[in-house]
């Protein structure tokens, strides 16, 4: 594994206070910034310490973001829902959520997508890794060589990464690297790069695109990138592109509630289609490709070199 990086976290970096700190000033954002049209201060405040009594909740109050493992906690929920009971908003985040359910079909349709792009003798690279579910699911029992590459920059993500590897007795085909996206430096190298959950975080769509360029960059000829980005949704003063038909309006302020208004999650980065596509362009990719989940919340990109 490589020497770690100095290079910022954009998903969930560590605050400097505590998690009864990083309440105590939520609680405080919430007093002072008074009702909002939608949620009184105290819907909010009650709705803050429900968040508190889960762990999911304590992780998104303390970073305001998701790492590798709070991440493949939610996109895994449909296929590894147990039977015990849950806190009832966490209930709603895993099973209700609009942005959590997407996220789950996105898990689904980047999973089946490169299942399909697999080939004897393939190298294909997760950047960032997380816990690398998305090639350490599929099915490779019909493939003697390939390679697994995992690239992150949390290493604790990375320790997860090899340990859900170890469980899925691939270890032996993996390589792990802690690496910052933006310098990879690495040279045609893969035939596949899946990326899912960093423009989410960026809002610079310059450096976006030169994310894409480290990307393009590491991709042998032809070789394909499988990534991901949000649309902006009917309260963000935007155009939306979400199939309102699809969403349950309730579940969709109720999650504004939390995720925007109270935690002010870091995930709040949302680009129509026009603009990813642009950002590709600018990057080198020509054959762009675009798969829906079924709210057209958070689309799947799959782009050709």
């Amino acid at each position: 594994m490589n020497t770690p990086l100095v290079a910022k976290n954009l998903s969930h970096e560590q605050r400097d206070v505590s998690f009864q700190a990083a309440k105590q000033g939520l609680i405080e954002k919430i007093q002072n910034r008074g009702e909002l049209p939608h949620a009184s201060v105290q819907k909010q405040l009650e709705l803050l310490e429900q968040l508190s009594a889960f762990d999911l909740g304590k992780f998104l109050i303390e970073r305001g973001g998701l790492n590798g493992y709070w991440t493949h906690y939610i996109i895994a929920y449909p296929e590894k829902a147990q039977a015990y009971s849950l806190h009832p908003v966490e209930e709603f985040l895993l099973n209700s959520a609009p942005s959590c359910l997407a996220t789950q079909h996105r898990f689904s349709l980047f999973k089946e997508t490169i299942q399909k792009h697999l080939f004897e003798g393939c190298v294909l690279a997760s950047v960032p890794s997380g816990l690398m579910a998305e090639f350490l699911d599929l099915d490779f029992s019909n493939m003697k060589t390939f390679s697994l590459h995992g690239i992150d920059l949390d290493e604790e993500t990375l320790s997860q990464a090899k340990g859900y590897a170890e469980e899925k007795g691939l270890i032996g085909k993996c390589r792990f690297f802690q690496k910052d996206a933006w310098n990879l430096s690495i040279s045609e190298e893969y035939d596949l790069i899946a990326s899912n959950g960093l423009a989410i975080y960026e809002a610079d769509d310059e450096k976006v695109v030169a994310l894409y360029r480290q990307f393009y960059n590491a991709l042998k000829s032809k070789g394909t990138l499988i990534t991901s980005f949000l649309t902006p949704p009917p309260t963000s003063g935007k155009t939306t592109e979400w199939r309102m038909d699809k969403v349950n309006l309730q579940d969709a302020l109720l999650q504004k509630i939390v995720f925007a208004d109270i935690l002010n999650t870091k995930w709040q980065v949302f680009r129509s289609e026009e603009t990813v596509r642009e950002q590709l362009q600018k990057a080198g990719f020509q054959k762009i490709e675009i798969l829906y989940d079924e709210a057209h919340i958070f689309p799947t990109l799959i782009a050709e070199k």
